[in-house]
């Protein structure tokens, strides 16, 4: 039985990848024990579902898609940064703009998920776009006070559209990760 390794995320614009890309070349300056998200994987992530037997690529495809039917799209912003877990274990860039629809279409497809037997998330929800992985606490001081120079907590960085969600594939290599699409839904 053939599995995937999948989750469901708002995949970001080019230009968005682009200008983050652009903070994490900054950001790299702070000698950071971490491991990049590659400008292409950038995403935002609703809903991480693990190995997945490909028979149930569309059912879920089509079960996520009567449950988003209803939704419009929706206006987000990506702005300022942090880091989460003491010691830090990942730095992130925040996410503004329409949090109501972003939750509800967070819950919407969870929701969805729940018949064909994927739990429901444990964890609050927290809208964040992942930039790095710590591996260790080096440099983390140093991130915390330079980095401001970079972007400060309140700067916006880009502002975007939500017009679609999509289905990812994640295949792990020796290099890291590579992303492709398994499925798109058009938000209407």
């Amino acid at each position: 039985m053939a599995t995937m390794r999948l989750f469901w995320a708002i995949d970001l614009p080019y230009e968005v990848k682009k200008k983050v890309s652009e903070i994490q070349q900054e950001f790299y300056k702070f000698n950071l024990d971490a491991k990049w998200v590659a400008g292409e994987n950038l995403h935002l992530t609703l809903k991480f579902l693990g190995s997945v037997r490909e028979s149930m690529v569309a059912p879920m495809a089509e079960a996520v898609s009567q449950a988003v039917a209803s939704l419009e799209p929706f206006d987000l912003e990506l702005a300022g940064w942090g880091t989460f877990g003491r010691p830090a274990r990942v730095i992130w860039i925040g996410v503004g703009g329409d949090l109501q629809a972003f939750r509800g279409l967070w819950r919407v497809v969870e929701e969805a998920l729940l018949p064909l037997g994927f739990p429901r998330e444990e964890k609050e929800f927290v809208p964040h776009l992942t930039l790095a992985r710590l591996r260790s606490a080096r440099g983390v001081a140093r991130l915390h006070s330079k980095a401001p120079k970079v972007i400060a907590r309140s700067d916006t960085v880009a502002r975007f559209t939500v017009d679609n969600i999509t289905l990812m594939q994640s295949q792990l290599t020796m290099q890291g990760p590579v992303y492709s699409p398994v499925s798109s839904i058009m938000l209407t």
